[in-house]
């Protein structure tokens, strides 16, 4: 007697999947995975310069209400270039000081003279704190990405043109400091000692992919300062 297979046995097949398949599924997976890496280097990237920009914001901000409650000026000193054993090489470092005797009012060439050390001693005028932005997982530095523009920042710092830091100079790796004062008001001088009768200056920070950047203002006469986002993606 004739045996007939059936149609729905004769168009079975083993199980599993087909090269083509495997391979379709393996190029999907790839290009997702890409995209996740590429979302997550960029919010890791955005995240550190946030948090740099906030620390920052805090230093000066804290700075400035000590002066006014404690009685005498506290020092922001700014290396741009600097870091751990240099001052020309580094993503930029930034220091807080005591200046307890208003010495460095008097004679601010001194505060560029102070070793990158926290004096524990609660001298008369000795660094309190002190920021590497390296440590920021090497993805931050000092650095304006439009540096000139007068269209970034806001009101009341509408004009005021983007630098990575306005009142920095020196020849061993630029330098600034900024000295806010009891009666709230903040004066900015240079590497040089020099002091600085512009109203208004910028300071900046950037990705060190060159993405992003985060911008300040200070106010001299009043010390207030404004911070402003700017994303180049």
């Amino acid at each position: 007697m004739p045996h007939f297979v059936s149609p729905a046995k004769r168009e079975q097949r083993p199980g599993g999947f087909t090269l083509v398949e495997v391979l379709v599924v393996m190029a999907i997976i790839g290009v997702t995975t890409g995209l996740a890496l590429v979302a997550y280097e960029a919010v890791g990237r955005r995240g550190a310069l946030q948090s740099a920009a906030f620390e920052l914001q805090g230093v000066l901000g804290t700075a400035r209400t000590r002066a006014a409650s404690v009685g005498h000026p506290v020092w922001v000193v700014f290396y741009p270039a600097g870091g751990r054993g240099t001052l020309s090489t580094g993503n930029g470092a930034f220091l807080v000081v005591e200046d307890r005797q208003s010495a460095f009012a008097r004679n601010p060439r001194g505060l560029f003279a102070l070793p990158f050390t926290v004096d524990a001693s609660g001298g008369t005028g000795g660094v309190s704190a002190i920021f590497y932005l390296e440590d920021y997982g090497k993805k931050v530095r000092f650095g304006a990405l439009t540096p000139g523009s007068t269209d970034e920042f806001g009101a009341p710092f509408v004009g005021l043109a983007v630098q990575t830091c306005s009142f920095c100079a020196g020849t061993d790796g630029p330098s600034g400091a900024m000295g806010f004062y009891p009666d709230g008001s903040a004066r900015f001088v240079d590497g040089t000692g020099r002091w600085i009768s512009t109203t208004n200056q910028s300071l900046a920070f950037s990705s060190t992919q060159g993405r992003d950047q985060y911008l300040f203002a200070i106010s001299g006469p009043s010390g207030y300062m404004a911070t402003f986002s700017s994303d180049q993606t």
